[in-house]
């Protein structure tokens, strides 16, 4: 059995981008079984934060902005001394400054997760990585390809490189009847709904969509685009609907509280990126039952076992995006056999319990063979 632990998550910010709402859930299924987890943000708080404070969560803002925190990371080694974690617990984009303050304040387990690599890394990337690494025990990595760049681009041991994919709440996001949540849109029940659900940010690539949706559109006029999320990109993808002559089929809905409710109303759901980890929208659209269509990039083809759980297509071209959206509208059997393929591959798969079970071995130092993957082996979906 685990040991009560005392818990620090670290990342930039709670933004409902999909690391935090990743961080966010794994924090209130660790108090739940009986830890003690705070979250400590070094660049802002963010909607999330009073989630978690309305939970009886402690959530402080520790500024720590700018590369020279890398190597004199004062403030936050002084707070993470205050706070005593036993284990400290590191997102993507305050790696080092974050380990080597948890090392300054005594801490003695230091957990690191790559949810994700950027579009274009950095030049000083694998000098910061390296430098991280040695202060911290265990490295996890939410897809293999990810981990292939930890070890092989960057340089990091394999030793310290565990995979662990990203885990869902089969139970929240399950299929159900559609419900009316879109109507205020003008879009009916019965509509056919291409639905997306990301930050609007440049690595997920919602420009794509939208001129694969404007040809979809020429041949399929009753289909509808419902992008949900807000980000820095909206105003360039409102500039965009317009030019594409958009405006009465493709709805920028911003941030919603029911995407389970959303998803159970699209009829299949599309996520162009041009780099992933493991999509967390992606296994939300799974679970949910909904037919999916994303870029062959990171880990989504193993998400989606390299095709038999749904459509995968080329990044960056639009016409493969656009026939394999067509080519879904048309085949009702094909939707029906990618979403009962994709729930059941979730459910052996990617449930947030397992993994979380796992997060707390490695907490411990008791996980499976370091460079080995921290799941089961998986076999292939039926299809």
């Amino acid at each position: 059995m685990t040991p009560r632990l005392r818990i620090e998550m670290v990342l930039p910010s709670l933004i409902a981008g999909g690391m935090e709402v990743v961080t966010a859930r794994l924090v209130k299924r660790l108090v739940r079984r009986g830890h003690t987890v705070g979250v400590t943000c070094i660049l802002e708080e963010g909607p999330l934060a009073e989630e978690l404070r309305r939970e009886g969560i402690r959530v402080k803002l520790v500024p720590a902005p700018g590369l020279r925190t890398n190597v004199f990371p004062t403030e936050l080694a002084a707070w993470l001394r205050q706070v005593a974690p036993d284990v400290v617990h590191i997102h993507s984009g305050v790696w080092l400054k974050a380990a080597r303050a948890a090392r300054m304040a005594g801490v003695r387990r230091v957990v690191f997760t790559e949810h994700g690599a950027l579009d274009v890394e950095p030049w000083y990337s694998s000098l910061i990585k390296r430098q991280a690494v040695r202060f911290t025990d265990a490295v996890i990595s939410v897809s293999e390809p990810l981990a292939r760049v930890l070890t092989e681009t960057h340089g990091l041991p394999a030793n310290k490189v565990f995979v662990l994919p990203n885990g869902v709440d089969a139970d929240l996001f399950s299929p159900g009847p559609s419900r009316d949540l879109l109507s205020a849109w003008g879009i009916g029940e019965e509509a056919l709904v291409i639905g997306h659900v990301a930050r609007l940010a440049p690595i997920k690539n919602q420009p794509l969509l939208l001129e694969a949706f404007a040809r979809v559109v020429q041949h399929r006029p009753a289909a509808r685009l419902v992008i949900v999320g807000d980000g820095p990109e909206r105003p360039l993808l409102e500039r965009r609907i317009a030019e594409l002559g958009l405006s009465g089929t493709a709805h920028l809905i911003g941030e919603h509280r029911d995407v389970p409710g959303l998803l159970r109303s699209f009829t299949m759901f599309v996520l162009p990126s041009k780099a992933e980890g493991t999509s967390m929208s992606v296994l939300e659209a799974m679970a949910a039952g909904v037919p999916v269509v994303a870029s062959a990039v990171g880990g989504t083809p193993a998400l989606l076992d390299d095709g038999r759980c749904g459509q995968l297509v080329p990044a960056n071209d639009v016409a493969a995006l656009a026939d394999a959206i067509i080519r879904l509208l048309d085949d009702h059997e094909r939707r029906r056999m990618y979403s009962t393929a994709a729930r059941q591959r979730v459910m052996q798969y990617y449930d947030e319990q397992a993994v979380s079970d796992q997060y707390e071995s490695l907490y411990v130092g008791a996980a499976t063979a370091p460079g080995q993957r921290a799941t089961r082996e998986e076999v292939p979906c039926a299809g």
